[in-house]
């Protein structure tokens, strides 16, 4: 179907009407991944209808991720339908996948999504994904997010922790610059002196 589509737009219509018909909902969300930037502006209506009847959460958010491209006034429903992932994995990906497209009024909401993912390589996947985007916003806006946060973050265990810190060094650079990242970094090397 996308080699066709690749060949002759004019089947686009047909093959998105196909993509409809697919039972299987991952197969389904796989068609719409593949034609979603192929797709002109008068079929996303349609193709945005389509993702919306995926049930299943993961599928449902490749999808609407996928479409995000195009249609970016749909960013908000593709991070809801990213945040209602209860696999930590799929979550990371959909947070992952949308983290470049976010506009800054959804950041907050997408970081507060990544902090809730409990194994760590998956959170800090997410927050690395999430830290050049936060990075971005004025600091009067991403202070308060980052107290929040690291508050957080701070709650689990030390290793955990660090492994948080290192993914959001963008964040930090960004609030404090180089200066304050290297105090940063000789205090966690002291504590880390202090266990052993």
């Amino acid at each position: 179907m996308s080699a066709l589509a690749d060949k002759d737009s004019s089947v686009l219509p047909e093959a998105l009407a196909v993509a409809k018909t697919i039972q299987d909902e991952r197969y389904r969300a796989s068609a719409l991944n593949t034609l979603a930037d192929k797709l002109p502006l008068e079929l996303l209506p349609e193709a945005l209808a389509v993702a919306r009847t995926i049930q299943d959460e993961q599928y449902r958010a490749s999808a609407l991720c996928a479409l995000a491209d195009k249609l970016p006034q749909i960013l908000s429903e593709a991070l809801v339908a990213a945040r209602a992932i209860h696999n930590q994995e799929y979550r990371t990906n959909a947070l992952s996948a949308l983290a470049d497209k976010l506009p800054p009024e959804l950041l907050p909401e997408a970081l507060v999504a990544a902090g809730t993912i409990h194994y760590q390589r998956y959170r800090s996947i997410a927050l690395s994904a999430l830290a050049s985007g936060l990075s971005q916003m004025p600091n009067v806006e991403l202070f308060p997010l980052w107290q929040d946060t690291l508050h957080e973050l701070s709650l689990r265990t030390r290793p955990n922790l660090l492994g948080d810190i290192e993914a959001l060094i963008l964040v930090i650079f960004a609030l404090s610059g180089e200066a304050a990242t290297v105090e940063i970094a000789r205090a966690i090397v002291d504590v880390a002196r202090w266990w052993k």
